[in-house]
């Protein structure tokens, strides 16, 4: 588990994303995003040959009951064809952010 903090409550016109930036991920694999409880938040897939520089961005919406007492606990899992399923390794994950965005109508 990968417990992140948001940093205040969101108002009631606003939404909480999370921001996640990959390293090379190995070749056909995809990085899922699920929280505590399983719920899928999203994913991330790898395409083509790894490359040392690559980097992927992708923001997901969160829903607010997965955060409680303004903390998200999450499961960084990656899923590659003919392995194990397995967590994430810090070379994969560069950077996750928990942000605050403005609701759209």
């Amino acid at each position: 588990m990968t417990d992140l903090l948001v940093s205040r409550d969101p108002g009631p016109n606003e939404a909480v994303r999370l921001r996640v930036v990959t390293g090379p991920l190995p070749f056909g694999a995809r990085l899922v995003v699920k929280t505590e409880g399983g719920d899928v938040i999203g994913s991330i897939m790898s395409y083509g040959m790894p490359n040392p520089n690559d980097t992927h961005s992708e923001t997901f919406p969160v829903q607010s009951r997965n955060v409680v007492n303004r903390r998200l606990r999450l499961q960084l899992l990656v899923e590659a064809p003919g392995a194990m399923t397995r967590r994430a390794t810090p070379d994969e994950i560069l950077k996750l952010e928990v942000i605050i965005v403005p609701r759209r109508s």
